[in-house]
């Protein structure tokens, strides 16, 4: 419903420079239109839609938008993500076409170079193709497209590159046909001059950080947050991004269930962080991030309830915060290597990663993921459960009753410890070391400050006995949650 909503409010704004009708199939005049809206401001091409707006629709409309793919695969040149989705309103079926504005303009169909004016396809002048010719020329001096001096053949991961161009053929995503890796690599502008690209590198390197050291990505688990001591887990990885992405996804698999205490509920709360979701923010770090630096980044920091996804990229001038949460058009930092990630499959719909992040946390049952920029990078941040209190109470049943002779920080700890007897109906001192990672001293002279204070017993033998709340204490709490 949400899709045919979408479709219904795209052709209820009308044939404009990004956007244009077609009420039959006629390749010809599709494959114009789209290469005008590559040499423009990219834009969809919608048909079995009249110019009036009126829905005709499309029969056999899952066979023709394959038969057009393949067309538009092998008749505009250079080659460019094209997306072809058969969208449903009502009983009948449309032809959803999307293109990005193109990275390698000028864009040609035939011969002929077309541009878009208003809601027109026309040729291009000789000014215009002038501008895109330029254009073209300014991108290549991008830092994806300098040339890597040093690297070798050898230096590439061949197995990698042959499982990209199967995935590619697979996926139906590419008009190359071949199996020879070094016609890959020219046909998609990888390897140019007798060298390869920045980005061969980051792609197909089988040990990149030799050329590129800033393509690390850090990793950091902390307990609770980043003033803690103990880190139980604090790494970088290694490797081209298909590489990293794999071993960050075989991380993530393995993340498992997440358990926080709400104290308002005074329960503990299991979840899950939407794995999916989680592969679709590091593809998009990984694809997006600002290589071009020796101090840039990405960085993943795992709080007990939330993940944060740091990359050193911005978003362009044409893209806000706010557009990251609803459908918008992509303009990839590194078009290049977004363009192999795409013919990988690993993105399905450009300018749509962000919305599949919002639903599948919102599926989860979690709060909405956000999104913010600042001198630092773009940041990504998942977080828990909605049912999570967003502020701590400044007074409850267990800080009341704790002593105000001590300071902040072990008053803290002790609310932890209590809560954590409470949670498992008592608790040894060998389980509340290795839950806190705090000496046997450290705990007991906290046991002894709680006993002090009335608020737990010892039951059972010195060295099997465990700690418990008091009943009076206990009830209280029990009241307090009512």
């Amino acid at each position: 419903m949400k899709n045919e909503q979408h479709m219904k409010n795209l052709i209820n704004e009308g044939e404009s420079e990004q956007l244009e009708f077609k009420e039959v199939v006629r390749k010809d005049s599709i494959a114009k239109a789209l290469c005008s809206l590559l040499n423009t401001k990219g834009g969809h091409v919608l048909i079995g839609v009249k110019d009036n707006k009126e829905v005709v629709g499309i029969n056999n409309a899952n066979d023709i938008a394959e038969e057009i793919k393949l067309f538009l695969l092998g008749s505009i040149i250079p080659e460019t993500p094209i997306l072809i989705s058969v969208e449903q309103i009502g009983q009948k079926q449309i032809i959803l076409i999307k293109v990005p504005e193109g990275s390698r303009q000028p864009y040609i169909f035939d011969g002929s170079i077309y541009f878009r004016k208003g809601n027109e396809t026309t040729k291009a002048n000789s000014k215009q193709i002038s501008e895109l010719i330029h254009g073209r020329q300014f991108s290549e001096m991008h830092w994806e497209r300098q040339l890597c001096l040093g690297l070798e053949y050898d230096d590439l991961d061949e197995k990698l590159i042959v499982v990209t161009i199967n995935e590619m053929q697979k996926n139906k995503r590419g008009n190359f046909d071949g199996n020879n890796t070094l016609d890959f690599l020219i046909h998609y502008g990888l390897y140019r001059n007798g060298s390869f690209t920045n980005a061969c590198v980051v792609l197909f390197c089988k040990n990149p950080v030799r050329f590129i050291p800033q393509i690390r990505v850090r990793l950091t688990e902390y307990t609770e947050n980043k003033t803690g001591d103990f880190l139980p887990h604090d790494e970088f990885f290694e490797g081209n991004l298909f590489t990293i992405r794999e071993k960050l996804e075989r991380y993530f698999n393995g993340l498992g269930t997440r358990s926080i205490f709400d104290k308002n509920q005074w329960k503990r709360i299991d979840f899950l962080f939407p794995v999916k979701a989680l592969q679709e923010g590091v593809i998009n770090a990984l694809m997006h991030r600002d290589y071009s630096s020796v101090s840039s980044s990405v960085s993943i920091s795992i709080y007990p309830d939330k993940i944060i996804i740091t990359n050193s990229g911005r978003l362009p001038d044409e893209l806000k915060i706010a557009d990251l949460k609803k459908s918008h058009q992509a303009h990839p930092v590194n078009p290049d290597i977004a363009h192999i990630v795409f013919l990988r499959g690993l993105v399905d719909k450009l300018g749509r990663g962000t919305i599949r992040i919002l639903n599948e946390c919102r599926e989860a049952g979690l709060k909405d993921p956000s999104w913010s920029q600042s001198s630092d990078g773009i940041t990504l941040t998942f977080n828990g459960p909605k049912s999570l209190a967003v502020k701590k109470p400044k007074s409850n049943a267990v800080s009341d009753a704790v002593s105000d002779a001590v300071s902040d920080a072990v008053k803290r700890r002790l609310i932890k410890e209590l809560i954590e007897i409470y949670n498992n109906d008592g608790a040894d001192l060998k389980h509340l070391m290795q839950c806190f990672k705090m000496g046997r001293a450290t705990i007991q002279r906290d046991m002894a400050l709680l006993k002090k204070c009335g608020l737990i017993v010892f039951e059972g033998a010195p060295k099997t006995g465990v700690y418990k709340l008091i009943d009076r204490f206990k009830n209280n709490l029990k009241a307090k949650k009512k």
